[in-house]
């Protein structure tokens, strides 16, 4: 497995809770089900923005792109803590069907433009030792939840 692919494992288990929340009408399965997807982009994200952004944001060419992926997750924290005291259904529908959709939105952008130009970005023991990095972050923020 590289930094990538747990990348896009993360991504792919988004997709499964946003295929069981569009699944769903129940209004207390939906806000459980939201509680996982929040917590689980929560640590996505800081893996994200603690780690694998900031290696490609020292390579020039790269900053800029990085900094919009940083501003994806703003958004999307900013509409998480909407979703977090909303209790109305139709606005809480509303606003999870909107982080669905930056999320989707988001991920097409990684996987299908950003993932592939970084390939050669750095070499193969670059790329093993920002894996292990990520997969040490990870077990610390899975001790501490």
């Amino acid at each position: 497995m590289t930094a990538l692919d747990l990348l896009r494992a993360d991504h792919r288990q988004l997709a499964q809770l946003f295929e069981q929340v569009r699944q769903s009408s129940d209004y207390g399965e939906r806000r459980e089900l939201f509680e996982e997807i929040r917590d689980r982009l929560e640590a996505h994200s800081d893996l994200e923005e603690e780690i694998f952004y900031p290696r490609f944001s020292k390579i020039a060419e790269w900053s800029e792109l990085m900094s919009e992926s940083i501003e994806d997750h703003r958004l999307m924290r900013d509409i998480v803590a909407e979703l977090s005291a909303t209790y109305d259904r139709e606005d809480f529908n509303e606003l999870l069907d909107e982080l669905i959709d930056t999320v989707e939105d988001h991920v097409a952008e990684e996987e299908g433009e950003v993932f592939p130009r970084l390939l050669d970005a750095l070499g193969e023991s670059e790329w093993r030792e920002l894996f292990e990095e990520m997969i040490e972050r990870r077990e610390g923020l899975a001790a501490a939840a």
